[in-house]
C-alpha cells in the first residue's frame, strides 16, 4: 500500500531505547504511517527512525505534549487519517499486531481501545489492561491506558482542543475518559486478540518519561488539573467480553 493510501497513523516519542524497528520488521506494505517526536540524542539514530518515517522532528517532552505541538504547528496533518495510535516508543509488538488492532478499532468504531498487555510485562491496571486466556476478542471498558491508545481522528482532536499541554503523563488517560464519558458510553475497548508486551522499567534502564519530569512533579501536576477540571479518577471495569463474530456476554461486575 503506497503512502497516499494509509489511513491509519501510529505515532509515538521515540528515545534511543525504542521498538520501531521491530513494529517495521516484515512490515514492507504496511497499513500505517509513521510519526515520530524524537528525543533522544542521537543524529545517527534521528536519521534511521526519520528514513522510516512519514514524519519525523525532534523535541523534547512526552507524547501527548509534543503530538498537540505537532498538531498546532501543522493542523492538517493528520487529516487524511482514520485512526491514530499515540503509543509508547517500547512497546513490543509486531507489524501484523498493529495492523490487526487498527483494523479491529475501525470496524467496530471504538473512540478509543488499545491491545491487552501480556503478563511478563509491566501491568498498571490489571483489572481491564491484563490479557487472560480466554475465549473473547474484546472487552468493552472504561478505561482505555495512555500506554497505548488508538484513537478515532475525530475524538483525538477534540481531546487535544482541551488538553492544555501541562501533563508529562501521569492522568491524561483519566482527562480523556472523563472527557469522553467512558462511564456512560461503550465505545471504548481492550482488544484480547491482540496482545503486546509494556517493558518492566528494569528493561530499559529506568523509565524515560522520569527524565523529562520526576514522578513527584508529574503527579503534582495531575492533582492541579484534576481539581481545576473536575476529573475522577473512577475504578476501571469491564462492561462486556465480546467476539469478533458479534456475541457479547455482560460482565458481572
Amino acid at each position: 500500500m503506497s503512502a497516499q493510501e494509509r489511513r491509519w497513523c501510529l505515532f509515538t516519542s521515540a528515545g534511543d531505547k525504542n521498538a520501531i524497528r521491530v513494529w517495521l520488521d516484515g512490515a514492507p506494505e504496511r497499513r500505517w504511517d509513521l510519526v515520530i517526536a524524537y528525543y533522544g540524542d542521537s543524529d545517527q539514530e534521528f536519521s534511521a527512525i526519520s528514513q522510516a518515517s512519514r514524519y519525523a522532528f525532534r523535541i523534547k517532552g512526552g507524547k501527548f505534549q509534543n503530538l498537540k505541538k505537532l498538531v498546532e504547528q501543522d493542523p492538517k496533518l493528520l487529516d487524511k487519517y482514520s485512526l491514530i495510535w499515540v503509543c509508547d516508543d517500547d512497546i513490543r509488538m509486531s507489524a501484523a499486531q498493529i495492523d490487526e488492532a487498527f483494523a479491529i478499532t475501525e470496524f467496530f468504531e471504538f473512540w478509543i481501545a488499545q491491545p491487552a498487555f501480556l503478563q511478563e510485562g509491566k501491568i498498571s491496571h490489571p483489572a481491564v489492561t491484563l490479557f487472560e486466556a480466554n475465549d473473547w476478542d474484546f472487552r468493552l471498558v472504561n478505561f482505555v491506558e495512555s500506554t497505548a491508545p488508538i484513537f478515532r481522528r475525530d475524538r483525538l482532536i477534540q481531546f487535544l482542543d482541551v488538553f492544555d499541554g501541562s501533563l508529562t503523563g501521569w492522568g491524561i488517560d483519566y482527562w480523556y475518559m472523563n472527557f469522553f464519558g467512558a462511564n456512560e458510553f461503550a465505545r471504548f475497548a481492550v482488544i484480547d486478540k491482540v496482545q503486546v508486551i509494556n517493558p518492566h522499567d528494569q528493561e530499559k534502564g529506568g523509565r524515560e518519561i522520569n527524565r523529562l519530569e520526576p514522578t513527584v512533579l508529574r503527579k503534582a501536576a495531575w492533582a492541579v488539573v484534576k481539581e481545576r477540571h473536575g476529573l475522577v479518577e473512577y475504578p476501571a471495569k469491564v462492561f462486556a467480553y465480546c467476539k469478533i463474530a458479534g456475541s457479547c456476554r455482560l460482565s458481572s461486575n
